[in-house]
């Protein structure tokens, strides 16, 4: 059993955990931000997800933008005080937010997650009156499909998908599912 409050101030989130604090990014996590972005787009399952640029210029504006979103929130371990991923819940509708997770690769295997993904959505139902979560991610990642089936979602549809090409200039096609879970 995990243990977890939620506080909401003024678009600020706060939940935490007895491991995590799902929080705002700050200036302060710069550093650990790019170091995640990186490793994300060098994980075996970026090619089945948005590319994020990973030049520095770029990776400032993708923070400042992440830091002011009201969408976008770090996770950090409480000790050491460090950030190793994001979760996002992106508006769709009134009711409905779209639910995407990124943990750093050096972090993963931990059930850190898992903690995230059970507190956000009581996140997201008791303080943002969410009815419906979606998410989506590749067949293919399956750390991440039994991660949302075990979290409650269903699959609601599959679909054929490509973000990026292959060295001979072929898109890499995946199978890709939509999820869905319902309060």
């Amino acid at each position: 059993m995990i243990s977890s409050k939620c506080i909401s101030t003024g678009g600020l989130i706060i939940v935490e955990t007895n491991r995590l604090i799902i929080r705002n990014f700050s200036d302060d996590d710069f550093q650990d931000f790019s170091a995640l972005i990186c490793d994300k787009m060098k994980s075996k399952y970026s090619v089945y997800d948005e590319q994020f640029p990973t030049d520095d210029e770029s990776i400032k504006g993708l923070f400042s933008f992440f830091k002011d979103s009201e969408e976008f929130f770090g996770i950090e371990l409480k000790s050491p005080k460090k950030i190793v991923g994001f979760v996002s819940l992106n508006y769709i509708d009134e009711h409905t937010r779209n639910l995407g997770y990124c943990i750093h690769t050096e972090y993963q295997g931990r059930g850190y997650a898992s903690e995230v993904v059970m507190e956000i959505m009581k996140y997201a139902h008791k303080i943002l009156n969410v009815h419906k979560l979606v998410s989506g991610t590749a067949v293919e990642n399956e750390p991440s499909v039994k991660l949302l089936l075990k979290s409650g979602f269903s699959i609601v549809d599959k679909c054929k998908g490509s973000f990026v090409d292959d060295e001979q200039g072929n898109p890499i096609i995946f199978t890709g599912c939509s999820f869905e879970y319902m309060f």
